[in-house]
């Protein structure tokens, strides 16, 4: 068993091949040389200009089946993957949206009913201190007198 091999641009990083991982008893490793003369699209470069990654079997292998793309970070060494954007589909979107629309509607009815109801207790506690203000000068009035 053989794991996958990375053939990248050693000036940018970019992947170039990825020869995937063998599960076969009787895989044979082979060597950068043999690998230019077997693939056209390494074959088409300068062997100077290229580096290779070999990895061990099932190493990276969930990450090599979700990603959209790799490449080669030059300063480290590691592999950068690029994974797909999963973005939620506009129809649950909408109904999201709806839904929260919904709970804003209700919320704003019940702050306007406590804005209400906060206001007539206010209006309450204002006739309550005008009458009060009213006795006390009416008593304040009657005191003068005697």
């Amino acid at each position: 068993m053989i794991g996958p091999k990375l053939y990248f641009d050693r000036t940018t990083g970019e992947v170039i091949l990825t020869i995937p991982e063998q599960n076969n008893a009787s895989a044979v490793e082979t060597t950068k040389e043999q690998d230019f003369i077997m693939f056209d699209v390494l074959s088409a470069r300068n062997p100077e200009a290229v580096d290779f990654i070999q990895l061990l079997y099932g190493q990276y292998r969930s990450d090599f089946e979700i990603a959209n793309s790799w490449k080669v970070d030059l300063k480290t060494g590691q592999i950068l993957f690029e994974y797909p954007k999963f973005e939620t589909p506009i129809s649950e979107q909408l109904l999201l949206l709806r839904e929260a629309n919904e709970e804003l509607k209700v919320e704003n009815k019940d702050l306007k009913l406590a804005l209400a109801e906060s206001v007539e207790a206010q209006q309450q506690d204002k006739i309550e201190n005008q009458l009060a203000i009213a006795e006390l000068v009416e008593t304040l009035t009657t005191k003068e007198v005697l």
